[in-house]
């Protein structure tokens, strides 16, 4: 909650406290009424703090939640992360993560774009001939890995390479 605004309520209501004691002590109607307005001021003024106070406080509560979410979707990337393991499946220096036998949980074997796992996006490469040879793509940020063969059998996780 904002500390600034609940001290601004206190000390409205504070204020108003004192000018109720004040009315028991004129004698005049003018005099009383101009207590009043100045009672319904500093009434007006305590719960536009307790206001204000109220919407800090939702908007620390806002964050909060926003800030938790994305914990745990690091905790479940992480978690996914975990899964896989970088390999060299072809010829050439072209890398990749392949999924780990261990960690399938009956998934098919497959591989992921190097440049949108370290993202944080888990993007399955396609296969595409590209002019008689055999290169993976990703279809998210469209970077072409060349495979150095012009026909490629199925993925194997990643313990097989």
């Amino acid at each position: 909650m904002d500390l600034i605004a609940i001290q601004a309520a206190i000390s409205s209501l504070k204020s108003a406290t004192d000018i109720a004691r004040s009315l028991l002590e004129m004698k005049s109607m003018s005099e009383i009424q101009g207590k009043v307005i100045e009672l319904q001021s500093a009434l007006l003024q305590a719960q536009n703090c307790a206001l204000s106070a109220t919407t800090a406080q939702f908007e620390l509560q806002e964050r909060v939640r926003l800030l938790e979410a994305q914990l745990r979707e690091k905790a479940d990337w992480e978690t996914e992360k975990s899964r896989y393991r970088l390999v060299s499946p072809w010829i050439g220096p072209a890398q990749v993560y392949a999924l780990t036998q261990a960690a399938a949980n009956g998934e098919e074997p497959h591989f992921l774009c190097t440049s949108c796992f370290h993202g944080g996006k888990r993007i399955i490469l396609i296969p595409v001939s590209q002019e008689g040879w055999l290169q993976m793509v990703c279809p998210a940020c469209k970077a072409t890995m060349a495979t150095g063969y012009q026909t490629l059998g199925a993925a194997n996780y990643a313990e097989a390479y």
